[in-house]
């Protein structure tokens, strides 16, 4: 059974509500999904029943998250680059933060230079890109998900900068290790144990 224009149209505007916005993408996923419809049609089922079939079988996670895939794949050089760049800078940091400690412990001089340039390194860039990349790529649309994700990043920044400014002999250490611990106990850590529970039950 062959498709109506209108038929086409509605899918078409079904595509463009659901968040895809590529032209390209656009009419190959329009052809794969009329294709399945039409078969669907003729094992006796009804439009909307097969459309949404269709459109759930090929995007089970929504036609949005579908669109936002094949960007990431098509970018994926240019993605691969920043990500060796993210670990690398992490790499450094983690490197000379715990070279800075070390030197800490054997009383050697530049161990604060250091502790602070590899804290710096870790917390003001590297975690920034790494928990864009993870939103972007791994959070789900859920608020207690989003909420815990948030809340984790706060209470990690919140409590290194804390470090930094103890060992700089700053004022507001403690007030920040108290902001980023409350954060981190009474927001992160009940959301992380709930959500595993959940997938523990399921």
């Amino acid at each position: 059974m062959n498709l109506t224009e209108e038929q086409i149209i509605f899918i078409r505007k079904t595509l463009s509500d659901g968040g895809i916005q590529n032209e390209s993408l656009t009419d190959d996923v329009l052809d794969h999904i009329c294709c399945v419809v039409e078969v669907l049609l003729k094992r006796g089922k009804k439009f909307d029943e097969a459309l949404n079939e269709a459109i759930t079988d090929l995007a089970p996670n929504g036609l949005k998250d579908l669109e936002i895939q094949t960007r990431y794949l098509l970018n994926s050089k240019r993605t691969i680059t920043m990500k060796k760049l993210m670990y690398l800078i992490g790499f450094l940091g983690a490197a000379t933060l715990s070279s800075g400690m070390i030197f800490k412990l054997m009383h050697w001089p530049g161990a604060n230079a250091m502790s602070v340039a590899g804290l710096v390194a870790l917390v003001f860039v590297f975690v920034p890109l790494l928990a864009l990349d993870f939103y972007r790529y791994e959070v789900s649309k859920a608020l207690s998900n989003r909420f815990r994700f948030f809340s984790g990043v706060i209470a990690t920044v919140l409590i290194a900068v804390s470090i930094v400014f103890k060992m700089l002999h700053l004022q507001g250490a403690s007030v920040l290790l108290v902001i980023g611990g409350f954060i981190f106990v009474f927001a992160f850590l009940p959301f992380l144990f709930f959500s595993l529970y959940k997938k523990s039950v399921s």
